[in-house]
């Protein structure tokens, strides 16, 4: 045990870090958005410098521009007009408060009202002490629809992008999915198929990297994970995992909150409060990587959140945990309650194994043993949490816990990683939860049982085993038949191979705009029309369809029957 704890084999820790993504502009950002209607207003926060800004250099002349993420939209940039600017402390990285923090810039934009519904890149521009200054983050505004008390949001955990060659002893991690370079095809392939469901908005619940197979992984890999994540085209809100805060060359810690955003805060929509929880809270010395011969961890891996003196008494809570606790009491009057963090303190059966110290061949326990567990469960049985979404386990497990008074339950989710592991067979499989809310209620988030998530391929086994190596088709994809053309036609295939019916509202397709605005849709209908400036006598159609259940493989043995829905889309009078 001394020589697992001693510093021996350490890797590097002082690697040089990229310049942040994150600069002046802190709120919004890509892994933390902001979601507001036309017309709406957006309240950014810009932290002009470290230690504030000199007394007497006057700040002024506030501009925002939001440009649509998508492509063929990317011209219809729209001017946001300026409402309000003040100072004050940041109401959007409470983790700044708690290191003592300093005022930043608050600036009120309004949304204009012909806006469309979609994810902007967001570009903001002041005058200070004489010069200009801009700043932007890439998707990290959307413009919502007209809210109806529904709610459709994927959930997705354990990415785990890596380098290939990624194997160690006791940890062998398949090449399958991954590029010469490390692309993660896998990741790119999910979101293609994520993008087809369109979602109202994407939950991420961390560990999106590996980090230490090798000195200097983590940073190419959290390299590559922000370049795939600019490949989704809806707003998605993530929290960090223990892998993304492991140092190894770079303190992965950093790095997420220079590029992605705060470690812990909260959002609502429709009526529904979602408090995002940082559960990996362990010193540095803690998260370096080592190579200890058969071991290349950190020190510790599993679960802890610090400040519960007692975690059963909220007077004693400090830093995250009495933020969340004002967090969820400040927030009883909305219509759904629910955590989204990375070590659920609930699997399996109550007894919160990410949390615990594993015991390793029966000789030595090693990565965890963290406080806060107790703390999290108080928190969601006393603030009427209706559900806790969580991963690490890289498994599908479910468990249900009463409120304090009786008046309800907490639903606690943990759900399957989205690589594939080590190949071969395996009891889960890439895949991801499907969360969908009417009028306030949760109606869903399992694929057929009430336990499983749905699966990104053909052949995955709920339930059961899936053989890994032989997943090769998407659960649900599309196929351009007869692409758009100047007699404006296009038609496309949809398949489902998954054993339920599912509702596509990611068909877009760009055609020859009709004289009459007359469309002829076959097995769709169009949800939204625009016609995007700087492509004039062009429109942009949004399609939705259900598609039919399909006849799934078997394990990844044999192919499954697809569930098929042909669209047609015709430009009438051309």
């Amino acid at each position: 045990m001394a020589f697992l704890y001693s510093p021996l084999f350490r890797f590097p820790v002082d690697a040089e870090l990229p310049p942040p993504r994150i600069g002046r502009l802190i709120w919004p950002t890509i892994g933390y958005p902001a979601l507001v209607p036309p017309g709406g207003e957006l309240e950014v926060e810009v932290n002009l410098r470290p230690g504030g800004e000199p007394p007497g250099e006057e700040v002024g002349g506030w501009e925002a521009v939001i440009q649509p993420a998508r492509p063929e939209l990317a011209a219809s940039c729209f001017r946001l007009q300026e409402v309000e600017a003040r100072r004050g402390f940041s109401q959007r990285w409470p983790e700044l408060a708690e290191e003592g923090g300093e005022e930043v810039w608050h600036v009120r934009f309004r949304i204009p009202a012909e806006a469309f519904p979609e994810l902007y890149d967001l570009r903001v521009a002041l005058a200070w002490g004489g010069e200009r200054l801009e700043d932007g983050q890439p998707h990290s505004l959307a413009v919502t629809g007209e809210e109806d008390g529904d709610l459709t949001f994927v959930v997705l955990t354990d990415v785990h992008v890596h380098l290939r060659g990624n194997s160690a002893p006791f940890s062998r991690q398949s090449d399958k999915g991954v590029g010469p370079e490390g692309e993660p095809i896998f990741f790119q392939e999910a979101l293609e198929q994520v993008n087809l469901l369109r979602p109202d908005f994407v939950l991420m619940l961390g560990d999106y990297v590996r980090g230490q197979r090798r000195p200097g992984d983590l940073l190419a890999e959290c390299e590559l994970f922000y370049r795939a994540l600019l490949e989704l085209e809806v707003p998605a809100f993530l929290v960090p995992g223990n892998h993304d805060q492991y140092v190894n060359g770079i303190d992965g810690a950093r790095w997420y909150r220079e590029n992605i955003g705060p470690t812990y805060y909260s959002f609502d929509l429709e009526g529904c409060h979602f408090t995002c929880l940082n559960t990996y809270q362990w010193p540095f010395d803690d998260r370096v990587v080592m190579n200890k011969l058969v071991f290349m961890e950190p020190r510790k891996w599993q679960g802890q959140v610090l400040g519960a003196d007692d975690p059963g008494d909220p007077a004693t809570y400090r830093g995250q945990l009495a933020w969340a606790e004002g967090d969820l009491a400040a927030h009883q009057g909305a219509r759904l309650r629910l955590v989204a963090l990375h070590h659920d303190p609930y699997t399996a059966d109550g007894r919160g194994f990410s949390y615990v110290n594993p015991n390793h061949f029966g000789i030595f326990r090693f990565g965890g043993g963290g406080e806060g567990r107790e703390a999290l469960l108080s928190l969601a049985a006393r603030h009427h949490v209706d559900m806790v979404l969580g991963g690490h386990l890289h498994v599908d497990r479910v468990g249900r816990v009463p409120w304090e008074d009786g008046k309800g339950e907490t639903v606690y989710s943990c759900q399957s990683c989205l690589y594939f592991q080590g190949g071969g067979w395996e009891d889960s499989y890439p895949g991801y939860r499907l969360v969908e809310v009417e009028d306030g209620e949760i109606t869903g988030f399992s694929y057929l049982d009430g336990v499983s998530s749905y699966p990104f391929y053909d052949g995955c086994h709920p339930g059961g085993a899936t053989y890994l190596d032989g997943l090769e088709t998407p659960a649900i994809g599309a196929e351009v038949l007869e692409p758009p053309g100047e007699e404006g036609r296009v038609s496309l295939r949809v398949k489902n191979y998954l054993g339920k019916e599912m509702e596509i509202r990611g068909l877009v397709v760009t055609l020859p705009a009709s004289p009459s605005g007359d469309y002829r849709v076959e097995g769709a209908e169009v949800y939204r029309r625009i016609e995007p400036a700087g492509l004039p006598g062009r429109v942009v159609l949004y399609l939705r369809t259900t598609l039919e259940k399909g006849m799934p493989g078997g394990s990844g043995t044999s192919p499954g029957v697809p569930g098929i829905r042909l669209v047609t889309v015709s430009a009438r009078g051309i």
